[in-house]
């Protein structure tokens, strides 16, 4: 197997600024009210985008403004507020799904009201205007069953609201729900029987801009990864298979880590981790692509982590910490396909040192390439350092990224050189070589409150994104602000 790690850094002439133009009057910044939402699952968040572009000129905001009152919130590039929706919750109610579909956005929420029953609501605001409709009773099953989900297509025009069937040991044997349209009127309602595969520990629903659902699911012990497509004007699956555990080398390992990736060609991509069931030491990464037109599944070749590829890992980590005995803490993050049909598959190390009401930690990124045939490109890993605080958690580190073309950029937060700033990353994806990071002039507030939350960044064009921060000497509090990219 020929691969490439850790390519060494080139630096790039990108020029980038957190000042606007000015020629037209645009505003650089403007307050921002935040209340963190700690009922989140810091690993696993239910909403990963609170700030959704809907054209290079316009975008929403999700916030919490109370502990019983999110808003939906509608900005232009000059940072004028259009409107602003607010959507009450009740103390038992958690945020599920932040989606825009070009005429509406649809914030959906999971209720438990100790009556027995949970349910997931659907509030719908007017993209125009901000009026709302009363919010739609998706789906209503028993509290004792597992909490129920919901997944959105792409484009938001497609909902789907599922529940779990258990044997009587928790066991998973089926998945039933019912999918609506961007409007929430109910197309049909949909079952999976799942009884036929076992020990399934893992399931994931997906869903594409037409409505179809793909089922993707670990069994086995953690051996087995399937992935079952249902059109959406037939009730028939075609099903894809493979084992991925076993014993390999004599070793037997198992999945630690899965992440799919619905993509715009509409094959959907899976990449998981394995680890030595004896040791718990990762073992290697295997990435598959389905396509259900060609009923067909394409394997890249194995990514062994080898003792080699740890020694170059250390070697690249200046932080003079210990050097790291053995890969861990490290997780799936995201899976981009390039306009070239390469997939890139992003792991990162994250961990929370010690036990409760410690810090929280993010480090190096693994970047793993692979060519439209599902061959190995390239491999090369991003070293950063970021800590935040047990009540921030991960709120403020980690990383977001936008792909312009065949260039994947990624922004953090993090402190070089003495130097609190955000940074922004360029990775050229047709050979993995990466820019020196750029930071963006923020001087960015490094103390005991809140300086960065990440969740609010989105991009509106290749060269102009928006992010909520804290300068130093600029600001009291957060503001919303427009960066640009010369």
């Amino acid at each position: 197997m020929k691969t490439r790690h850790l390519l060494p850094l080139l630096l790039l002439a990108l020029l980038w600024t957190a000042s606007p133009a000015t020629a037209q009057g645009k505003k650089a910044a403007i307050p921002f009210s935040y209340l963190p939402d700690n009922t989140e699952d810091q690993y696993n968040q239910s909403i990963r985008n609170k700030t959704l572009p809907l054209s290079a000129t316009e975008f929403i905001v999700l916030s919490k403004e109370a502990p019983g009152e999110y808003a939906i919130e509608k900005y232009n590039a000059a940072l004028k507020k259009s409107w602003a929706a607010a959507i009450p919750v009740t103390g038992t109610e958690s945020v599920e799904a932040f989606v825009q579909n070009g005429e509406a956005a649809i914030l959906v929420t999971h209720r438990d009201n100790g009556n027995g029953t949970q349910q997931l609501y659907a509030h719908q605001v007017d993209l125009r205007n901000g009026q709302k409709e009363a919010p739609a009773l998706l789906l209503e099953a028993p509290a004792k069953d597992r909490k129920a989900g919901i997944a959105t297509s792409p484009d938001g025009t497609k909902l789907l609201a599922y529940r779990y069937s258990t044997d009587g040991k928790q066991v998973l044997r089926g998945i039933s729900g019912s999918l609506y349209d961007g409007k929430l009127q109910k197309l049909k309602d949909t079952s999976y029987n799942l009884s036929d595969l076992r020990g399934i520990l893992s399931a994931e629903v997906i869903l594409n801009n037409a409505g179809d659902q793909f089922i993707s699911l670990i069994s086995e012990n953690m051996n087995r990864l399937t992935v079952r497509q249902y059109k959406i004007q037939s009730p028939e699956a075609k099903v894809m298979s493979v084992l991925v555990g076993g014993v390999f080398d004599g070793k037997k390992v198992y999945i630690v880590d899965s992440k799919y990736g619905l993509q715009p060609n509409g094959n959907l991509y899976g990449a998981v981790l394995t680890a030595d069931e004896k040791t718990g030491a990762y073992y290697s990464l295997k990435a598959v692509k389905f396509d259900f037109e060609k009923e067909d599944m394409v394997f890249a070749e194995e990514f062994k982590f080898s003792p080699e590829y740890l020694a170059s890992v250390n070697s690249l980590d200046k932080s003079g910490a210990p050097k790291a005995t053995r890969l861990e803490d490290i997780y799936l993050s995201d899976l981009i396909l390039t306009p070239d049909g390469k997939l890139i598959v992003l792991a990162e190390k994250k961990y929370m040192e010690g036990g409760e009401n410690s810090p929280y930690f993010a480090r190096e990124i693994h970047l793993f390439a692979y060519d439209e045939y599902m061959g190995t490109a390239w491999s090369s890993v991003l070293m950063k350092n970021q800590k935040a605080p047990a009540d921030e958690a991960f709120t403020g580190i980690s990383y977001r990224y936008n792909l312009a073309g065949n260039s994947l950029h990624l922004l953090t937060l993090e402190e070089l050189e003495g130097k609190h700033d955000l940074y922004l990353r360029r990775i050229d994806t047709s050979n993995g070589k990466a820019g020196a990071p750029r930071a963006a002039g923020l001087k960015v507030a490094d103390d005991k409150d809140v300086a960065y939350v990440k969740d609010f960044t989105a991009w509106l064009t290749d060269k102009d994104l928006v992010a909520v921060v804290r300068p130093s000497k600029k600001a009291n509090g957060l503001q919303l602000r427009r960066l640009q990219i010369k």
